[in-house]
């Protein structure tokens, strides 16, 4: 959309930021703008064959031609993005750990073979003169490092396969002293340079200090202080990374902005990012769980901001239908910057989370709980928590329109589906939704 047919659908236009070179934005005015909600009642949003299609589809894309590598999509000609077929080590890892929860035991095949391509990934010199443990993204099926232009290094790699990796030594013990090489490798890498200069998620800036990228190390090195203890023996290195999750801790509170929500990086602050970070950096253990404040307030703040930027949320709020579609960050451009199915996701997961966490006897402090009242139009209780998570999901299938194929996103205006066929992430974030929402639903409310 330029800027004639931005004012003249009524809408503004005009930089996210006054930061040199921030692209301006479409997004609607105040005096155009429908409120929209995440009341809606109950309703699982995938039956049992629609779960198992999703799961046909992102098993397609695990092992692609038989070198252990995960694809992103087999996609080769999309949009502005181009060819997808290839192996980003961040993709792999976080799609390999839904595949474990997904799966059970019945990943261990797959599991095995990616863990043999990490292995060989990691044991070859590097032609883009960075230390291959952040080389982000690999040919298929030779398995050598992309050499074309991109935004290197990405440091978020490391700690998650080393989490991936420790995940699967859970679940099959006998692998844990193979394991144990790779997770020694990668987080020695992640204990002496998780302060370094990185791309962020999107690969399209550069920081020391993103929340993703720190949240999700902290998580890493704390299980790897354990692991490294029970399986490597080595209480030196269990000492090293416990003292480096200390001094990461010690940043994240510098990520929460003045009025309440946790942003991912100075120039990149309202970003859904730091939701994706939220479920899978989460230890369990009170910092930044998801009934806590900054937690809550960051969805609530997400969740306007695309309510406001996006015509299918607006149409959605005039229909009085339930739900937000979520995009990646504030002022987005990517293919025209839009919703995608993977981040809309993920905040349905947060949100069942939340609603496990109430059942389970969670607490929340007097500004949390009216945030969401707020958001939910409801009170806060289980039952609608998991409504808010189906209203989002709801309203994502709504635009599938090949059974559960899913592009990477759905366009802002007419909710046509855009950009990479088939992505795999897509799919592990919403099995990972799908069962989120189980394990909430299942849980008993406990009564006080």
């Amino acid at each position: 959309m330029d800027e004639d047919s931005c004012r003249a659908a009524g809408c503004c236009w005009g930089p996210v930021s006054p930061n040199p070179g921030n692209a301006p934005w479409c997004f609607f005015s105040n005096r155009t703008l429908q409120s929209c909600t995440l009341g809606g009642d109950a309703k699982e949003p995938f039956s049992d064959e629609e779960a198992a299609e999703v799961l046909r589809l992102f098993e397609a894309n695990l092992d692609a031609e038989g070198s252990g590598e995960v694809m992103a999509s087999p996609d080769h000609a999309t949009g502005p993005g181009g060819d997808y077929y290839y192996a980003w080590a961040r993709d792999g890892a976080l799609s390999m750990h839904a595949y474990l929860q997904t799966k059970g035991a019945g990943a261990e095949e797959k599991m095995g073979k990616w863990l043999s391509w990490v292995e060989r990934s990691m044991n070859q010199p590097d032609p883009n003169d960075v230390d291959i443990l952040v080389e982000p993204k690999y040919l298929i099926p030779q398995g050598t490092p992309y050499t074309g232009g991109w935004c290197r290094p990405q440091n978020d790699g490391p700690g998650l396969r080393a989490v991936t990796a420790m995940a699967f030594a859970a679940q099959k013990p006998e692998v844990a002293g193979k394991v144990w090489e790779l997770v020694r490798r990668n987080l020695d890498w992640v204990a002496a340079n998780h302060s370094s200069e990185t791309c962020d998620l999107w690969e399209e800036v550069r920081s020391s200090d993103f929340f993703w990228n720190r949240y999700t190390m902290r998580k890493a090195l704390i299980l790897g202080s354990k692991f490294a203890a029970s399986a490597g023996k080595d209480e030196a290195r269990a000492a090293k990374y416990s003292t480096a999750a200390k001094e990461i801790e010690q940043q994240l509170g510098d990520h929460v902005d003045a009025s309440g929500y946790v942003f991912e990086s100075t120039d990149r602050r309202k970003d859904t990012a730091v939701i994706e970070a939220f479920n899978v950096g989460d230890l369990e253990d009170g910092l930044f769980g998801p009934l806590s404040t900054p937690v809550v307030r960051t969805l609530a703040t997400l969740s306007d901001l695309f309510c406001k930027s996006y015509a299918v949320n607006q149409q959605a709020a005039a229909a009085k239908t339930p739900g937000v579609l979520f995009g990646r960050y504030e002022g987005d451009s990517y293919d025209g910057g839009n919703p995608w199915v993977l981040l809309t996701a993920s905040a349905a997961t947060l949100l069942y989370r939340q609603a496990q966490a109430l059942a389970k006897g969670g607490s929340m402090d007097a500004d949390a709980n009216q945030v969401l009242h707020q958001l939910l139009g409801r009170d806060v209780t289980q039952q609608n928590l998991l409504g808010a998570g189906d209203a989002l999901l709801l309203l994502m299938k709504k635009y599938l329109t090949n059974g559960m194929h899913m592009n990477e996103q759905i366009d802002r205006n007419d909710g046509s589906l855009k950009s990479a066929k088939d992505l795999t992430w897509n799919y592990a974030n919403v099995l990972k939704a799908i069962a989120a929402r189980k394990a909430a639903a299942a849980t008993e409310t406990l009564v006080i």
